[in-house]
């Protein structure tokens, strides 16, 4: 079998040069030691938690109860992290994110755990003990993953070792593709027809493989994984398979014209017939819109309780200050499958800002007044769109929403633009977090990339996180 020999060392030329995030899955050596971390960091938190009620409170507790009520603090935790997929895959793209990803998780777990202890207290310290106890866990956890998050991208630094074979004009549209991802360091094998190669030199045991020309490559090269761009005779794959793991290699199949976007696969079977089954997004599920729809009533409720103060406050401000124009500012935005709605913010610019038409933020911008600066800087002038939750306009997370007049030309940019409208829009989001506030122009197609994998992997864990991160930076939003 004859092939045509490339080599592209993306990894080493350029590991990450897309800014588009992604889910990195953790290897089950990963997996493995992360849960004895984990294990090892809510033991010394829950210990650390009872001697400092022992030395502060005077209190006396039951040996038997710490050993009972740790055991069950520790194996409840670990379970809430494994169901949410903390030992699978990780969102995390700094050391700061495993902080907030950490204090959104026990978050979750203490709930539980305050009921159990509530219903059965022969089994419990103190609620004090597990309350201090999950403060401690914050930072023991949160310190040993964070170091685990550093270890892990200094190791793999070097990335994996793919190979890549198929024809040249498949290869081409696979790579392009995997220049999303960094730490990949990619070789194309393109094998003009792998059909009919296979046919001229078919493959029936593990040592067959041996004598493919883009086999043997594979194996100089010291690959981690073999992708095929199409699929090899289905008789031939359980060889290949032997005659790779003899070398520590995987197999894989990379179809160019299935990528990720706005739905997701799965593997099904019909007879002998393998079927790739598309289905819709987590996020676009009925079951997903209730628990959002119930989750952005209740969420809001509590905030509009919390935040009435700080919103009248402002509204006295501005009645003050700024007697110019409107205390509220309503603008047209297109939500969930491009519904326009009116979005609500306290008014931060002068009457006539727009007078010469639509125009983008800027940093310093001119238009701004010196008390919408203010509001601007700590955020505050975002507050009403509580209302556009309540409304059902907007969620609590979601893509920010666009002006109509802009959302034209991005869709002209971009294919896949109008995929950001497949769920609704947010006070906060995964680009709002993980991006400066006042965007260019040119910043547009990192927040479509931010967007896309927020609605990609959409989960009530990962809405969490963006409002633990964006609650604990709060005061820090870099400003207009």
């Amino acid at each position: 079998m004859s092939a045509v020999l490339y080599s592209d060392a993306l990894g080493a030329a350029r590991p990450s040069d897309s800014k588009k995030p992604q889910v990195r899955s953790i290897s089950r050596g990963w997996t493995a030691l992360l849960i004895v971390g984990d294990l090892l960091m809510f033991l010394v938190a829950s210990l650390a938690a009872t001697q400092f009620v022992q030395a502060h409170w005077n209190a006396g507790v039951n040996v038997e109860h710490v050993e009972i009520a740790t055991a069950i603090y520790a194996s409840m935790w670990l379970a809430i992290f494994w169901r949410l997929g903390l030992y699978l895959r990780s969102f995390a793209l700094s050391v700061r994110d495993e902080f907030y990803f950490t204090f959104a998780a026990l978050c979750i777990g203490a709930a539980p755990l305050f009921i159990l202890f509530s219903i059965v207290p022969s089994i419990s310290t103190s609620r004090v003990t597990l309350l201090l106890s999950m403060v401690f866990s914050i930072g023991t956890v949160g310190v040993f993953r964070s170091t685990a998050h550093r270890v892990h991208d200094y190791t793999s630094r070097a990335g994996r070792r793919l190979v890549v074979v198929g024809s040249p004009e498949r290869i081409d549209d696979v790579v392009e593709e995997l220049c999303h991802s960094g730490n990949f360091r990619v070789y194309w094998l393109a094998v003009r027809d792998l059909d009919n190669a296979f046919r001229n030199q078919p493959v029936r045991c593990a040592e067959h493989a041996h004598r493919l020309d883009w086999f043997r490559q594979a194996l100089i090269w010291r690959a981690d994984r073999i992708l095929f761009t199409e699929c090899p005779p289905p008789d031939a794959m359980p060889h290949l398979l032997a005659a790779a793991g003899q070398h520590g290699m995987s197999l894989a199949i990379a179809p160019p014209r299935i990528r990720a976007h706005a739905y997701s696969v799965s593997i099904d079977t019909a007879g002998n017939q393998v079927l790739i089954v598309p289905q819709q997004l987590r996020a676009c599920r009925p079951a997903a819109r209730l628990f959002k729809r119930m989750f952005d009533l209740v969420l809001g409720c509590v905030a509009l309780l919390l935040l009435a103060p700080a919103m009248l406050a402002v509204t006295l401000l501005l009645l003050t200050f700024d007697r110019s124009g409107p205390i509220l500012y309503r603008q047209v935005r297109l939500g969930r499958n491009g519904k326009p709605f009116n979005i609500l913010k306290f008014r931060t610019m002068r009457v006539d800002a727009e007078a010469n038409g639509a125009q983008f933020a800027v940093k310093g911008d001119p238009r701004v007044t010196k008390l919408g600066r203010l509001l601007r800087r700590t955020s505050l002038d975002e507050l009403p769109q509580i209302f556009n939750v309540l409304r059902n306009d907007m969620s609590i997370v979601g893509p920010r929403p666009e002006r109509p007049v802009f959302v034209e030309e991005f869709r002209r940019k971009f294919k896949h633009y109008d995929e950001r409208h497949l769920v609704k829009p947010g006070i906060t989001g995964w680009s709002q977090v993980n991006m400066r506030r006042v965007l260019q122009s040119d910043d547009v197609a990192e927040k479509l990339k931010h967007d896309l994998f927020y609605v990609e992997n959409w989960s009530p864990f990962l809405d969490l996180s963006v409002i633990t991160k964006t609650a604990l930076e709060f005061l820090f939003h870099r400003a207009a």
